[in-house]
């Protein structure tokens, strides 16, 4: 019988194997340095102290297991200086990816750099397998290789970044299943069952961090190429495998759905064109609409505070929250996935692993009736099972509209007494800035930054051009 893993004594001897096998083909080592550098090209990121360049920034991740601290997000800047903090952290993060911001989220996301690819289940043999098939060309050559501990990064570096509009989210993610589809599989893995198939935002050990195998068994980066791509290059790698994938959409900018025409919707919104116009289903019962922010939210907990005890739930909840905001199975599964490595990383002894089994066993929530989704949706049942807390929403008691409309009353009389007010939402930030404007004719983005207080995203999405130079 084939066995489908290896001791740790084992998985060592294959990471040493493969740094041996690396070396013997004389394919060139590289330091952590040297590969973000060639990753995020001198100038592609926000330079120090800048805050007007519309540029993003690396946002790197060290998380850590439950009980031993908080999870940290470092900006990386142009100079890459933070990059040392993440170098031989035990679980550090770097997506290829520019955000703008802080903070490792969706909605943060600017610029991606490349597809990377997780093969997870490497050993010496399948290293060998797939050094091969890159070089007689049943696998598209990759710019890098990465030895991640017990599997191996593929890296395609683009040649241009390429600007991360909502409306290309899944076109690319889809462009990544099909890589990872192909590239793990029995000849590159002894697991070559049911591949993690994760988005496009997943975020891969730093080089030069701790693999799990230890702080002696590094994450090391071999420049395989030098070879960028495109986009269309990978879609005609794979029409050589019968394999096609439309990129049409990829170059539409993102739209006011609630303004496009029919044809628009059609050609940006296929599934919802199908469902709603020409099968003429009415909108799924128990969904939220425009809501897909809790999703996001949910997800950020899981990042952040799901602890041992509740990661398998948290999936559940995923599923739940998922379904009731609409969305599609096929990215909740992606996203359950994608978390994998993260929920593993919290596990403190060898009788509570998280494993792929527990991930799929979860998400038959998806299958879930009415009755049950509704449950697992509550806010009770999803901090009593994971133990994540969820405070209600203080109305004390009052209907949504009746609370905003008090608090809306609230702030004009504190305004009328000449107090400062707060919040309001999108109508008084965007008339922060077009009265800053007004009055500085002249005035630059960075002065209305520091002028009042609002974000650098919160600005460029309200400023006016021809109003001030």
């Amino acid at each position: 019988m084939k066995r489908t893993d290896k001791t740790k004594y084992e998985w060592k001897k294959a990471y040493m194997e493969k740094v041996e096998l690396m070396r013997e083909w004389g394919v060139p080592e590289v330091t952590p340095q040297e590969f973000y550098r060639d990753l995020f090209p001198e100038g592609s990121l926000e330079k120090r102290g800048e805050i007007n360049s519309g540029k993003g920034n690396i946002v790197a991740s060290c998380l850590r297991p439950s009980g031993s601290g908080r999870t940290r997000q470092w900006t990386i800047y142009d100079d890459l200086q933070e990059l040392d903090r993440v170098v031989g952290d035990k679980f550090g993060l770097i997506p290829p990816i520019s955000f703008y911001g802080r903070t490792h989220s969706k909605k943060n996301a600017h610029e991606l750099f490349a597809l990377a690819i997780d093969i997870d289940y490497v050993g010496k043999q399948q290293f060998k397998n797939l050094y091969k098939q890159f070089g007689n060309g049943v696998q598209l050559k990759p710019t890098y290789v990465v030895s991640s501990g017990k599997g191996v990064h593929v890296y395609y570096f683009l040649k241009e970044p390429l600007e991360l509009y909502r409306n290309r989210e899944e076109k690319l993610a889809e462009l990544k299943e099909l890589f990872i589809k192909r590239l793990w599989n029995d000849t590159s893995s002894i697991r070559p069952e049911n591949p993690d198939i994760t988005g496009i935002y997943q975020g891969f050990r730093c080089v030069g961090s701790q693999t799990k195998l230890g702080a002696d068994f590094t994450v090391r980066a071999w420049k395989f190429s030098d070879e960028r791509y495109t986009l269309e290059d990978m879609q005609a790698f794979f029409k050589r495998w019968k394999k096609d994938i439309d990129l049409t959409s990829i170059y539409e900018k993102p739209k006011n759905p609630s303004k496009l025409s029919l044809e628009e919707a059609k050609e940006l919104y296929p599934e919802w064109y199908e469902r709603r116009v020409v099968r003429k289903e009415p909108k799924k019962q128990g969904t939220w609409v425009c809501n897909e922010a809790l999703y996001e939210w949910w997800k950020n907990k899981i990042m952040n505070e799901v602890q041992v005890g509740g990661r398998y739930f948290s999936i559940m909840a995923l599923c739940a929250y998922g379904l009731k905001c609409g969305i599609s199975e096929t990215k909740i599964r992606r996203d359950a996935y994608s978390f994998l490595e993260h929920l593993e990383s919290l596990s403190f002894d060898d009788d509570n692993h998280f494993t792929r089994e527990d991930v799929k066993d979860a998400l038959k929530a998806l299958k879930a009736d009415k009755k049950l989704l509704s449950t697992m949706a509550s806010r009770e049942w999803i901090e009593k099972q994971t133990k994540v807390s969820i405070p209600p929403n203080k109305r004390n008691g009052r209907k949504q509209d009746k609370h905003l409309q008090l608090a809306r009353g609230i702030r004009e009389l504190k305004g009328s007494m000449g107090e400062k007010v707060s919040g309001g939402g999108r109508p008084e930030k965007s008339k922060i800035v077009e009265e800053w404007q007004k009055a500085h004719p002249d005035g630059k983005k960075a002065d209305c930054i520091r002028d009042t207080g609002l974000s650098k995203n919160t600005v460029y999405r309200w400023w006016r051009e021809g109003e001030a130079h």
